[in-house]
């Protein structure tokens, strides 16, 4: 092969010309001519033709924040990354290797133009029989090698969708006027910033650039079990399962706190929970109801801050607006047979249902709350973490809701199949007859001894039950989150459904790559 085609803008004119001296007769014959044909001005390079490519490159949509950072970049005139009067970066071969198994990552290649960056590169192998001008082609392979490596950068360390975005106010006010709240995805996530992406394009002028491919990969154990089962999948012709793998792929690309140490984790797709302490290697499973669709539970990360047995519940602004409000202002049969109080804010006195209007119950001037006990809606005991959905776990007095097989029945909060056996579990110093007394104030049978003595010394026909609290001293995290494909504890991954069809938005927003 011809020398100078052979190495075509990887090294100097002059170092080609002295290799040209440097071979045989006939060989330094056609490489001067060839050398002759390339310094004609229709092949020089200039970075002001270079630039005017750029800028008709800079009119392509938008997709993601990545793209709306190369446009900027190359409108304040940043230099370039990639060419230079020397033809093209050898990184853009080490770039172009990963974007080619992006498809292993559940990405579609074309996101990352690697067809048209390859025949670009392929038109300046063959530059002679080109039709393109040298400036054009440059443009291009400048601006697409861009973009498609912060795309690759930033999706593949933070995610190449937004959470908040997608799946915060997905129901409108007409379709869902009694939805709860219209947040749905309440954790802090970390995203890329334009630090990260100067970084980047620094990386990629040094020799630095595969280790920073490499730095920039999912870190979390979960997406490398979810991206074998992705590849597993598709080698087995199971579109279904690979599906559900590269969607929850993306979720495990989310950077955010993962449970570790103690915590309890809330799978709101599928209706379980599962607390763990890695301290005492334990842990504890059960059923959970989430929220209604109209009502969906949120997503987020909080720390179990105390107990609360025998609760009262205060009502919800938003269901006091759509369900009492308009069906049973005045109705003194309703707030007795549900056990509600109406409490005037600032005088602290109960007020006679008969005496509001529906305006005023909606006034915010009073509160309506359920007396705690027996037939709480809260049951009698509720786990309280800082949140700004006030949403909890807690009890239920409508157990028959854990046989269903779509567990969405609650306005937001999460009720517990053994909320008893959570309370112990969280509740690491109480002891054998400190677990008893909480049976005890919840109306369940004691265990101990002691426990039955004193029970049956302190019998009363009518005794309310009291209202308690114990603060938790242990440092136990809570997770809400959806996944609809999860290792359980033994490492197995499990199928679960999609009921508030949040896999089809993110796999929508993936598709638009």
């Amino acid at each position: 092969m011809n020398l100078f085609r052979k190495y075509l803008f990887q090294i100097p004119l002059i170092v080609l010309f002295t290799s040209c001296q440097q071979s045989s007769k006939q060989e330094r014959i056609v490489c001067m001519q060839d050398i002759q044909e390339w310094i004609k001005p229709e092949y020089s390079l200039k970075s002001k033709h270079i630039r005017n490519e750029i800028d008709l490159l800079i009119q392509d949509e938008t997709k993601m924040y990545a793209d709306a950072f190369t446009k900027k970049y190359y409108k304040e005139k940043g230099y370039f990354v990639w060419i230079s009067r020397h033809g093209v970066s050898k990184n853009a071969d080490t770039l172009i290797s990963y974007l080619k198994n992006a498809e292993e990552d559940g990405l579609n290649p074309s996101s990352f133009f690697i067809s048209e960056i390859e025949k670009d590169l392929q038109e300046l192998k063959n530059r002679k029989e080109s039709k393109k001008d040298i400036n054009e082609l440059m443009g291009q392979l400048e601006f697409r090698l861009t973009k498609a490596f912060l795309r690759y950068a930033a999706g593949q360390r933070y995610g190449f969708t937004l959470p908040s975005h997608l799946l915060n106010n997905i129901e409108s006010e007409k379709s869902y006027p009694e939805a709860s709240q219209r947040h749905h995805f309440g954790i802090h996530i970390e995203a890329a910033t334009d630090s990260f992406y100067l970084h980047a394009i620094q990386e990629a002028q040094t020799e630095n650039l595969r280790s920073f491919l490499n730095e920039i990969q999912p870190e979390i154990s979960l997406y490398r079990r979810l991206k074998q089962d992705y590849l597993s999948a598709k080698e087995q012709g199971n579109a279904a399962r690979a599906r559900l793998a590269r969607i929850n792929m993306e979720r495990a690309r989310w950077r955010y706190p993962r449970p570790e140490g103690k915590y309890i984790w809330v799978n709101l797709a599928g209706f379980k929970l599962t607390a763990v302490n890695e301290e005492t290697d334990s842990a504890l499973k059960m059923l959970i109801c989430g929220g209604a669709i109209a009502h969906k539970s949120p997503m987020l990360i909080s720390k179990i801050t105390k107990l609360e047995l025998n609760p009262y519940w205060v009502i919800p602004p938003s269901i006091i607006r759509h369900e009492i409000a308009p069906s049973h202002t005045g109705d003194t049969t309703y707030f007795a047979r549900h056990r509600y109080t109406i409490i005037d804010k600032k005088t602290r006195q109960n007020v006679n249902p008969l005496t509001l209007s529906s305006s005023q119950l909606n006034s915010g001037q009073y509160t309506i709350r359920q007396e705690n006990g027996g037939g709480n809606s809260l049951g009698r005991i509720i786990f309280r973490f800082p949140n700004v959905f006030s949403v909890y776990l807690h009890d239920t007095n409508t157990p028959s809701a854990f046989r269903l097989t779509t567990r969405a029945v609650s306005h937001g909060c999460i009720r517990l199949e053994k909320p008893l056996d959570l309370a112990f579990f969280v509740m690491e110093d109480a002891d054998s007859i400190m677990q008893d007394k909480i049976r005890m104030q919840v109306g369940k049978t004691p265990l101990t001894q002691w426990g039955k003595r004193y029970k049956a010394q302190n019998q009363q026909t009518d005794e309310r039950p009291k209202n308690k609290i114990y603060p938790i001293k242990s440092d136990f995290s809570v997770y809400l989150d959806y996944y609809t494909l999860y290792p359980d504890l033994d490492g197995t991954l499990e199928e679960h459904p999609d009921n508030y069809h949040y896999d089809t938005i993110i796999e929508n927003a993936l598709d638009k790559f």
